[in-house]
């Protein structure tokens, strides 16, 4: 996983066909996805995981996260 990813979630954060923020999504069970993306660690992002850069993302592009 990488920043390419990442990339894929803020293009579908820019309308279009895509959603449109503000939304809230409440991620069930993120402490399971933490610990699965726990060793993706992105160096070039400032050492953030790639889940901590996911909701970073999310959260920057307008969208209300709720972790359950």
């Amino acid at each position: 996983m990488g920043s390419r990813c990442l990339d894929s979630v803020a293009d579908s954060l820019c309308g279009g066909p895509s959603v449109v923020p503000p939304f809230t999504l409440v991620w069930h069970h993120a402490d399971i996805a933490r610990h699965a993306l726990a060793g993706h660690i992105l160096h070039h992002l400032g050492g953030l995981s790639h889940f901590e850069e996911t909701v970073n993302l999310l959260r920057e592009r307008g969208v209300t996260v709720v972790l359950q």
